[in-house]
């Protein structure tokens, strides 16, 4: 058997020792690394945190004697170690005198002589302390294999991680050996399998690189190896040789490679991932200038690969797990692939990039990922204008690398939607081509073609300046409708030709194994004259002939719809009881209602919003976000309000887009921390679903130098690297130029700072996220509004009656008190929910008073019985 005791001590009750904030996060990621089956695999990990010296001692004795002659051991300390008369080593517990060290500590002179007597035949020792060095030298065994590696020399000290507490980064050493097993880079040689001495050598190098100042050592005795786990599978799908091979500038080597991954794509226990790799890799073949290859990649796709790729299109992705409510209580993330990491060196962010930072986002707590479209679309469309739609964009990655970033997602617990624009093509789309060449033929009706330019007057105009609106087209003689630009043209969905291709497109993703789609421009799918055109009953007919076929086909996915409205009128895209619509909606009013409350100092604007968010039944749910990739919108305010935002945040003419304003949440409060740690606490406490927007996590700005809503789409700021550590390219290839001015730029703010610094917005966001995923009362739906006496301060209750919690803000810069109602709660004692201070009783009168600092949050449980988290 391969076991594993893990023993971490970060709390001591002696004052002459520092408390610890890695070992908790060390025993954590070494467990799930060594559990999991496709790298560790080990059969038994046993880990125990901040135990006394007795229980560590009887623990380790135990399981050292207890082992059987075929089992592979490894033993893991993190903590302090300390050196005893100025050259023996003891590991320290939690009740450790350093004063008194031989009777409060482990002394490693035991420890060894217990590892000589262990029976198992291999055993692997981690020291990861100061002064580990000092551990003594192990017997020489021929029937018994021992390797030890300390993280330190005997007079070094070993360094924490960044962070603090539960946000605390695995320490110095283990960060960057646990980074070697989970991503496969230690993985050297390529043999899928990772030895004691590669994950160790991968350390040693990553720490010299990160400038640690420690030596770690590696000794052996009876083997000079250990095999420690496999390589996960990482983005090479294909055997590295045999895509060399296809690179190759020999024609012959070329035709060899073919013959290689036809015979290599027959071989046993072919991923799906592995298999489209392959497909990809041949059709790329098939426009080989070199006639032969060329032919015979045309011959090996038509011949015997011919069914198995048949088979693996049609064959469906993975199944999510089976829980059709499983956003409830989500966070999601939301990522413009082109702008988040650059995984291949070209410049442009893509799939494989997403994939390269899933461990981040799963640091960070969110539950999904939401990828801004990833079709085939010009540059011009960025995305939102298809000229396939069930192709990826160039530079964005293949279909493998969508199944890989879907297959690891899931594995990590979580779950992944895309947008899907179903309003409009691109005129490029080879349906608006045919329509154009052949009005009577099979595309002739799939857009909305008239003989003038006369209806529709009274449609809505979603872009306020450019959009709606006909243009003319010379081959077919007509006017086409475009709600957007004119290279935009309007579906046409009174065809029934086109609900059955857009039905078609949707299947396709979700057979991918996508989780669920979001559905862009979903109000504008429908044009009558002498109406707006927006919201018609004919789109909710066909948003409730879209439910009905996904519950039988696909029941635990989900549709998402986007309206750019206040929740009272966007709450009609939920459907009804009998006639469910969308699970998800999301409205745009949010973030320029927090404006107007932050600026007037008082909670009106945005609980005008919270009392428009009405309980929906119980598998739908509201979808509330801050900022997003577009303009902020500030069509639905009153003018008067409208000129007020303006002139208040975005005072520069170049600050403003054609629909709003066109900054970032960070920017928009001025870098203001009090300001953005209530943004985002009010944005996790709501009803409903939280959507982050890729980078406002860290408090990224703007880059106004560039034109409409490409200023709030800027590189991910990942180090203060070349390029941000987005990417390995020339700067003038990058999708725009990354944010260089000090107080945003990416020297300044970026995600390995934030990650070292105790008091960082990171830090912050990690922490509401991890407090929001661990109390139910968050998870469940609605709210109600809590009466208070001052006009800055909100106060409302989650959660259901003897299990809610109250979430209070105040809106003025300046401290505030505030009598509130609760008289429902009267004899309970609230307690926060981050720190677990206890407040004062309600007494029976039922009013409370609570003073709130400037801009200050409180989340406090007011639970019948003990406040207790859930875990996760």
């Amino acid at each position: 058997m391969k076991r594993a005791l893990l023993i971490g001590v970060g709390a001591y009750a002696s004052e002459a020792l520092p408390e610890l904030d890695s070992p908790a996060s060390d025993l954590r990621d070494w467990a799930r690394l060594l559990r999991d089956p496709g790298i560790g695999a080990f059969d038994d990990v046993r880990a125990g945190l901040d135990d006394d010296s007795h229980t560590v001692q009887v623990t380790l004795y135990d399981f050292l004697k207890s082992a059987e002659p075929h089992d592979f051991l490894l033993v893991y300390y993190s903590g302090h170690g300390r050196l005893h008369e100025g050259h023996r080593l003891y590991l320290t517990a939690t009740d450790t005198n350093p004063d008194r060290l031989p009777p409060t500590a482990i002394p490693t002179d035991e420890l060894r002589h217990w590892i000589d007597e262990c029976r198992a035949s291999e055993l692997v020792l981690i020291l990861d302390c100061c002064h580990a060095g000092a551990f003594g030298d192990l017997k020489q065994r021929g029937d018994r294999s021992r390797i030890v590696v300390v993280s330190a020399g005997a007079t070094e000290l070993a360094h924490e991680g960044d962070g603090y507490r539960q946000h605390a980064l695995p320490s110095a050493f283990s960060g960057p050996f646990l980074e070697g097993l989970r991503t496969g880079a230690a993985d050297r040689d390529g043999n899928g399998i990772i030895s004691v001495r590669e994950a160790f050598e991968y350390a040693a190098v990553r720490m010299v690189d990160r400038e640690r100042r420690q030596t770690p050592q590696m000794r052996a005795a009876g083997v000079g190896d250990l095999i420690l786990g496999n390589a996960p599978r990482r983005p090479e799908l294909i055997p590295g040789d045999l895509l060399a091979l296809t690179r190759n500038g020999l024609p012959a080597a070329r035709v060899l490679a073919v013959e290689e991954l036809s015979n290599w794509a027959h071989g046993k226990h072919r991923s799906r991932e592995q298999l489209v790799a392959v497909f990809e890799t041949l059709e790329t073949l098939e426009r080989d200038p070199a006639e032969r290859v060329a032919e015979r990649a045309r011959q090996a796709l038509s011949g015997r690969l011919r069914v198995a790729r048949a088979e693996v299109a049609e064959e469906p992705g993975p199944a999510p797990p089976g829980d059709p409510n499983w956003a409830a209580g989500s966070t999601f993330y939301e990522v413009n692939v082109r702008f988040f990491y650059d995984s291949d060196g070209d410049g442009h962010g893509d799939l494989r990039g997403v994939t390269e930072k899933l461990d981040y986002l799963r640091r960070l707590g969110v539950d999904c990922l939401l990828l801004n479209p990833i079709m085939a679309s010009p540059a011009l469309g960025d995305g939102r204008a298809a000229t396939d739609f069930e192709a990826i964009d160039e530079g964005l990655g293949q279909p493998s690398h969508l199944l890989e970033l879907l297959s690891l997602a899931r594995r990590q617990g979580l779950r992944v939607v895309l947008d899907l624009v179903l309003n409009h093509t691109s005129d490029q789309h080879p349906w608006f081509e045919a329509s154009r060449g052949d009005p009577t033929g099979p595309y002739g009706n799939f857009y909305v073609w008239s003989d003038t330019d006369e209806g529709y007057a009274e449609a809505d105009d979603p872009l306020g300046s450019q959009g709606a609106g006909w243009t003319y087209d010379g081959r077919r003689r007509q006017y086409y409708w475009h709600r957007y630009g004119r290279h935009e043209p309007d579906l046409n969905y009174d065809a029934p030709e086109v609900h059955a291709a857009m039905r078609d497109v949707m299947d396709f993703w979700l057979r991918h194994g996508v989780d669920g789609l979001r559905l862009l421009t979903v109000p504008y799918l429908f044009e009558r004259s002498g109406t707006s055109s927006k919201g018609l009953d004919e789109t909710h007919n066909y948003l409730r002939e879209l439910r009905s076929w996904l519950d039988s086909t696909y029941p635990n996915r989900i549709i998402v719809a986007w309206s750019e409205d206040w929740p009272e009128g966007a709450s009609a895209y939920f459907g009804t009881d009998e006639h469910p619509e969308c699970h998800l909606v999301t409205y745009a009013s949010l973030m320029p209602s927090l404006l107007l409350a932050m600026r007037r100092e008082t909670h009106r604007p945005v609980s005008r919003v919270l009392a428009q968010m009405r309980d929906q039944p119980g598998d739908r749910h509201w979808a509330v976000f801050l900022r997003n990739g577009d303009d902020m919108p500030l069509g639905l305010l009153h003018e008067r309000e409208r000129d007020e935002l303006l002139r208040a945040y975005a005072p520069l003419a170049r600050m403003r887009g054609a629909t709003g304003i066109r900054r970032r949440t960070a920017s928009l409060l001025n870098d203001d921390r009090g300001q953005l740690e209530l943004a985002f606490a009010l944005l996790l406490s709501l009803p409903g679903v939280p959507v982050v927007y890729y980078g406002d996590e860290i408090g990224m700005g703007e880059n106004l130098s560039l034109p409409g809503h490409l200023a709030v789409n800027t590189p991910m700021q990942w180090a203060p690297d070349r390029n941000g550590g987005f990417s390995v390219a020339q700067p003038e290839n990058l999708p725009a130029p990354l944010i260089h001015e000090s107080i945003y730029g990416y020297m300044a703010v970026n995600v390995e700072n934030q990650l070292r610094s105790r008091s960082s917005l990171l830090h912050v966001v990690e922490k509401l996220i991890e407090t929001r995923h661990a109390w139910p009362a968050f998870a469940r739906p609605g709210c109600r509004i809590v009466r208070s006496t001052n006009p800055a301060v909100l106060a409302f209750l989650r959660g259901e009656p003897g299990d809610e919690v109250l979430c209070v803000f105040n809106f003025s810069r300046y401290p505030q008190t505030t009598t509130m109602d609760l008289s429902s709660h009267t004899g309970r004692r609230p307690r926060e929910l981050m720190g677990g201070a206890e407040f004062p009783k309600v007494q029976e009168s039922g009013e409370y008073d609570l003073g709130v600092a400037g801009h200050g949050v409180y989340w406090l449980s007011l639970s019948t019985t003990e406040a207790r988290p859930r875990t996760r």
